[in-house]
């Protein structure tokens, strides 16, 4: 008897302390607050295309990743406001880079356009209006996302009148300008996702104001240290402006620090020469996306952009009406005069309703899961507008797809009914060491959820520089778990860098997934 009662005590006993656990991981915080100052500043401006309103609704699902500076609309060479018929795109900005023909006859040259494929003027504040809808449980599940006051009061309009134009400082030329000239020391990445005008009256209304004063040189000095060009725009402001040579020494940078892409453009397509690889697929389908994020998973979510969903996009010809079709015709496209005449060859690309279709991402490069800066991490994704580079995909592309599934539901659930990432960490990430010599490699890892967690390394082959980055054979000597080891070629010469993954991934419906990068140094 005194045996059976002491089982049974036992008994309820772990059971007490398995409650206790889980009551633990109900209530500890999934994500640590963190410094926002200490995060990368970043500034978007955008003429708001779709594949822009869709980077614009995933910026702000990944908001806790990074400091928000500013979401600007602008022009830009493909869409542009006018100003109620008073002037034309050829009078207000005669090297202009807009591609149209005749817009369905509407024009006889693209320089008599009063406007061009409009945007909705009211799509910013609803989208902010859906982020604050979205904000009081995506911030529970992590305490980093900032404020809806704080977006809406970074939301800006800038210079959309017409493409390369920069008559005129507006709210949004004024906000970068005061972005540029406040005391936050951080780079101020500027990412241009539509034309850079309105930066450039930023600029101009900073050298109109200072230039030959006293100040100007501690302006200068402040201006090219800080401010960082993302992209030359879709114009050639940057160049007419002659920015360059009143702010000799400006930086260019905000790109090319990321890893991944949400698709290229038309990669879901079964018939076009953009598919990328099937190791992509299904990630870009209905099955997928229906149930992941698109439906039941917020106000943000909900608006992202799908071919032949049944939404139609504000100011586009039925041609660019990416909600209403399911094809991208280019050659259409140029006989309508939407287009230039050199789509004329190009072929069709025929989707499903709810495929994947475009989307510009560029805050992605500040996405943190793990992966260096200092590392080239883009290797083996979309590399350009050829069969070869379309049909290479990227495994941390996947990894990212299947983080927006985890992150849809921080919109609608409580974090004990959500899935965070786990926590990666290693005592050392940089090693020096000669031809034949053995590293050892160690990290750890922990998870706020409680989930079980499988660790893998691996090596990116794109990431070393061995034989220029094609170096499939490699491998370590311990392919699981939290230790492994590492022996550098007998061939390698000094200064070849080689690049080992711990790559972490939880064990949950919606899994995430971490990696902590060692680097090893040839002497």
């Amino acid at each position: 008897m005194k045996k059976t009662n002491f089982l049974i005590s036992t008994f309820f006993a772990l059971l007490i302390l398995v409650s206790g656990m889980q009551n633990l991981y109900a209530f500890a915080p999934r994500t640590e607050k963190v410094d926002k100052s200490k995060q990368a500043r970043i500034l978007i401006t955008t003429d708001l295309e779709a594949d822009d309103m869709n980077g614009v609704i995933l910026s702000l699902m990944y908001a806790d990743q990074y400091d928000i500076a500013g979401i600007v609309w602008t022009a830009g060479m493909y869409h542009f406001q006018g100003d109620g018929g008073q002037h034309t795109l050829g009078e207000i900005t005669p090297n202009f880079r807009c591609n149209a023909q005749h817009c369905e006859h509407r024009v006889e040259k693209p320089a008599d356009l009063t406007e061009y494929r409009p945007v909705d003027p009211t799509w910013l504040n609803r989208i902010v209006d859906y982020y604050e809808a979205d904000y009081q449980m995506m911030s529970k599940n992590n305490p980093n996302f900032p404020t809806p006051e704080h977006i809406r009061s970074v939301s800006k309009v800038g210079n959309v009148e017409f493409e390369g134009d920069y008559r005129f400082e507006t709210e949004g030329s004024k906000h970068i300008e005061k972005c540029i000239m406040d005391n936050d020391i951080r780079p101020l990445y500027i990412q241009h996702w539509g034309g850079i005008n309105t930066t450039v009256r930023a600029l101009y209304s900073i050298y109109e104001q200072y230039h030959g004063t006293p100040e100007w040189d501690k302006v200068l000095a402040k201006v090219v240290s800080k401010v960082r060009i993302g992209g030359n725009g879709e114009d050639n402001c940057r160049a007419d402006s002659k920015i360059d040579e009143m702010f000799p020494g400006l930086q260019s940078g905000g790109y090319n620090r990321g890893f991944f892409s949400y698709g290229s453009f038309f990669a879901a397509s079964y018939n076009s020469r953009n598919r990328v690889d099937d190791e992509l697929q299904p990630y870009l389908h209905a099955d997928f996306i229906l149930d992941a994020y698109k439906e039941g998973h917020g106000k943000l979510a909900e608006e992202i952009w799908l071919m032949g969903e049944g939404r139609a996009l504000y100011g586009e010809p039925i041609i660019y009406n990416y909600g209403l079709i399911t094809y991208m015709d280019w050659a259409k496209s140029a006989e309508l005069g939407w287009g230039p005449a050199s789509l004329a060859d190009f072929p069709r690309a025929d989707f499903k309703p709810f495929d994947w279709s475009i989307c510009q991402f560029g805050t992605a490069s500040f996405i943190d899961i793990g992966l260096r800066s200092d590392v080239t991490n883009r290797g083996n994704q979309f590399l350009g507008p050829t069969p070869e580079g379309f049909k290479k995909s990227n495994h941390y592309t996947i990894v990212m797809w299947e983080e927006l599934a985890a992150r849809a539901d921080w919109a609608i659930a409580e974090p004990e009914d959500c899935n965070h990432a786990p926590i990666v960490t290693a005592k050392q990430l940089d090693f020096n060491a000669r031809a034949g010599e053995n590293i050892a490699l160690s990290g750890e890892a922990t998870d706020p959820d409680g989930d079980k967690l499988t660790a893998k390394w691996w090596i990116p082959a794109f990431s070393c520089t061995y034989t220029e980055g094609k170096a499939e054979h490699l491998h370590v000597s311990t392919e699981t778990g939290y230790k492994t080891n590492f022996t550098v070629p007998a061939d390698a010469k000094s200064g070849d860098i080689f690049v080992v993954n711990l790559e972490v991934k939880d064990n949950a419906d919606r899994p995430m997934t971490r990696f902590a990068q060692y680097v090893i140094n040839v002497l």
